[in-house]
C-alpha cells in the first residue's frame, strides 16, 4: 500500500475515499474540504454525499464544520475578494462557473439538515 500525504484539493473524488488516521492529524478538516469539492466540482446535492464516521461528538463536529465551510466559500464566491485562506482560494479558482457554483452552495446550505453524517451505527440502523 502506498501511503502518501492527502491533499484535499486534487485527491480524485471518484469512487470512495477511506481517510483514516490518528487523533488531532486533520480527518474531520480533510472529510470538510471533501465534502466542499464535492458540492463544487462534481455538482452532486447534500443528500447524494455520504459520510460516515465512528462517534455522535465527531458526527456533530463534522456537521457544523461542513455548514461553516460551506458558508465561507459561499463568501468569497458572492463577494469575489480574494482570500487569505489558501484552501478556499484553490477551491474557488477551481470554479469553472462562478454562478452555478454559488447556485449549488445555497442550495446545499438551504438542504443541510438532509445530508447525510452518520455513525457506522447510526448508518447501519437506517440502512
Amino acid at each position: 500500500m502506498n501511503l502518501s500525504p492527502l491533499d484535499v484539493t486534487t485527491i480524485r473524488l471518484e469512487g470512495m475515499n477511506l481517510i483514516e488516521a490518528s487523533a488531532g492529524t486533520g480527518k474531520t478538516h480533510a472529510i470538510t474540504e471533501l465534502y466542499v469539492r464535492l458540492i463544487l466540482e462534481c455538482n452532486l446535492p447534500v443528500e447524494s454525499i455520504l459520510v460516515v464516521t465512528y462517534t455522535r461528538a465527531a458526527t456533530h463536529e463534522l456537521r457544523r464544520r461542513i455548514r461553516e465551510r460551506l458558508r465561507q466559500v459561499l463568501t468569497v464566491l458572492e463577494s469575489d475578494s480574494s482570500t487569505q485562506d489558501s484552501v478556499i482560494h484553490r477551491l474557488v479558482s477551481n470554479c469553472s462557473n462562478r454562478a452555478e457554483s454559488r447556485t449549488n452552495l445555497r442550495l446545499a446550505l438551504i438542504n443541510f439538515d438532509e445530508a447525510a453524517v452518520f455513525t457506522i451505527h447510526g448508518f447501519c440502523q437506517r440502512i
